[in-house]
């Protein structure tokens, strides 16, 4: 499975970073920033309700016309090298699908909440320093949360309409490499594995940024834009003995706003 290869990168990764020096600058001032964005995402994959398997295939250049509604943003804290951050994404979407031929409409709901905690391992100096003082820098930082994921799928057809749901929690480790490439520009990398050794629910997540920033009073504001990817595989017997299967890839550009203070 795609998330468990990615678990042992993260692991081997963080191996790595430990065998590596850690020495820079380590302030001890608060700092707390909030990114609101959003994902243009195309999503694929399948869905198995009530018996009925529908193709998931919603491509990035009909992203917005199938969304109905979403809510995106993350809030990260830190204070030297020990960071949190907390992720919160909503998104509700409409397709029209077909079944051996048969004109069905298939609605999803997605809600994902992840958080963790980070602790910087590395903070190895570049040279020169940023707009904002500080020197530029390489950091590396294991991360390890959870991440917890609400899924419902509505399926309409001539005959009758069905809905299913889940929800459920995966411990996640993971990886975020930052570095500063100049005294404005910051290019980061983040992937993180849930649900590891468990095959009937398990997700990988990652995502690349540049941010631009400039100063704004005592803080700073980002803009930042990248690529993103959520990948999730749910299934599940309920008590009818009905299979609901949710193994959906969600991914696309990411444009979004940091403000931090």
């Amino acid at each position: 499975m795609i998330p468990h290869r990615s678990a042992t990168a993260c692991l081997a990764l963080i191996a790595c970073a430990y065998a590596g020096s850690a020495t820079a600058q380590n302030t001890d001032q608060w700092r707390v920033t909030v990114s609101p964005y959003v994902w243009a995402t195309s999503l694929d994959g399948n869905i198995t309700l009530a018996g009925h398997r529908a193709p998931v295939d919603v491509p990035f250049s009909d992203a917005f016309d199938q969304l109905e509604s979403v809510v995106m943003g993350d809030v990260e804290v830190r204070k030297g090298r020990w960071g949190g951050y907390v992720d919160y994404q909503y998104a509700k979407t409409a397709e029209d699908v077909s079944l051996l031929g048969i004109p069905a409409n298939l609605g999803t709901r997605t809600t994902t909440l992840s958080g963790g905690l980070l602790y910087r391992l590395i903070d190895d100096p570049l040279g020169g320093r940023t707009a904002f003082g500080d020197l530029r820098s390489l950091r590396v930082e294991p991360i390890v949360g959870a991440r917890w994921s609400k899924v419902q799928a509505d399926l309409a057809t001539p005959l009758g309409a069905t809905r299913k749901g889940a929800e459920w929690t995966d411990l996640m480790l993971g990886l975020r490499v930052e570095g500063d490439v100049t005294d404005r520009w910051t290019l980061r990398t983040q992937v993180d594995a849930g649900g590891l050794g468990d095959n009937d629910r398990n997700s990988v997540s990652w995502q690349a940024l540049a941010s631009y920033r400039t100063p704004l009073g005592d803080g700073a504001v980002s803009v930042n834009a990248g690529y993103r990817l959520l990948q999730q595989n749910y299934e599940q017997d309920d008590f009818t003995g009905q299979r609901f299967d949710w193994k959906v890839s969600r991914h696309g550009p990411v444009l979004g706003l940091s403000l931090t203070y």
